[in-house]
């Protein structure tokens, strides 16, 4: 998806901590407005009516904003007989021309993995696998992505090359003690911008440069443990038939947890729901796995992977093979929600470290 940039260069600007709820006030006015809150011990998106409720300070949460682009359950097309059969394809809802038309959401401090995750699906469900849902969706979203100062457990961001992505954002914010440094990447941040004004002020030389000071020594305090991560995809060939799947596959429980984390995986599944009084119902699509043990088969019983091993070997080869082949860029972020997520304790930063290895 192209992004049109501002029409004049927007000059950095000021936003302060303590302002953070009026600018949510403002935005709920017109925008439904999701960010990150607490969820116990850990962190989700979820909607957003107070600004007391956003936590920008969080480390990663249990699922990506993918969600809101691709949502976990969603209805396609919808029908009805009263008396006459009438069915309703939920894209003719999609009207985008205004910014505060209603329909709008917007999605408050996604992390950078985040943010090339989306870039990733802007690639890949355009020009690849064309999907008219989730390009409306996207086209409906507004971003306002916030830099990482800190590595989170298990992520491996600086190795994958997304810790400095700022791809998908409209603003962008970065800490800076009681203030929060905003660039301006989009002409709909622009806009957002101009609708709540009275909160932003300019940027001075010197907290511009501390900005850069900030970002360049967050690079050196980010791990990398993974050398030549973007030579990955040329060392698949020697890892195939290697021993290392057969033991991923005998931990591995085939849950499909790993996947439904991701913030890159885009697998659906599609079903027909009736409801009891045989008068109404709706296509509706689904997150899928290709960890499941159904996912590849087809009619006839025929199963193309029906093993765990099979299966693991397939969504590894997927995102660091097959998906470089086709849009040149690795679908893995670095994230590491899928080591968080696994009940057998199967680490990513383990299992490439092997394929780099050979697979021995």
């Amino acid at each position: 998806m192209d992004y049109v940039p501002p029409k004049k260069k927007v000059a950095a600007l000021i936003l302060k901590k303590k302002d953070i709820p009026k600018l949510v006030r403002q935005l709920t006015q017109v925008l439904t407005v999701y960010g990150p809150v607490a969820n116990q011990s850990q962190f989700k998106f979820d909607t957003i009516t107070d600004g007391s409720q956003l936590r920008l300070d969080y480390d990663t949460t249990i699922l990506p904003p993918k969600k809101f682009f691709i949502p976990p359950t969603e209805d396609m097309v919808t029908f009805s007989q009263s008396p006459t059969l009438t069915i309703h394809d939920t894209l003719a809802q999609s009207d985008i021309e205004s910014l505060w038309n209603g329909k709008r959401f917007l999605v408050f401090g996604v992390h950078s993995c985040d943010l090339a995750a989306i870039k990733f699906h802007d690639l890949i469900l355009t020009q690849i696998y064309p999907d008219p849902y989730r390009t409306r969706r996207r086209e409906e979203g507004i971003i306002i992505g916030l830099n990482c100062l800190l590595p989170c457990e298990d992520s491996f961001c600086k190795s994958a090359g997304t810790l400095h992505t700022t791809d998908s954002a409209d603003l962008m914010l970065t800490e800076l003690d009681n203030t929060y440094y905003v660039d301006v990447l989009t002409e709909t941040g622009r806009k957002v911008v101009e609708f709540c004004k009275i909160l932003f002020s300019p940027a001075s030389t010197e907290q511009t440069k501390l900005v850069k000071k900030t970002l360049t020594q967050r690079n050196q305090t980010f791990p990398d443990p993974l050398d030549s991560f973007e030579e990955i995809p040329s060392q698949f060939d020697a890892s195939y038939e290697a021993e290392m799947w057969n033991r991923l596959g005998r931990r591995c429980f085939g849950c499909g947890a790993c996947t439904m984390v991701c913030p890159t995986c885009f697998c659906f599944d599609v079903s027909d729901r009736v409801e009891l009084n045989l008068k109404e119902g709706a296509r509706v699509r689904k997150w899928d796995s290709c960890q499941l043990v159904d996912f590849a088969l087809v009619a006839g019983g025929h199963n193309f992977r029906p093993t765990i091993p099979s299966r693991v070997r397939f969504r590894i080869y997927h995102k660091f093979w097959i998906e470089p082949e086709q849009i040149n860029q690795i679908g893995c972020v670095g994230c590491g929600r899928c080591t968080r997520a696994c009940p057998a304790d199967i680490d990513m930063i383990e299992l490439l470290s092997d394929i780099q290895k050979g697979g021995n």
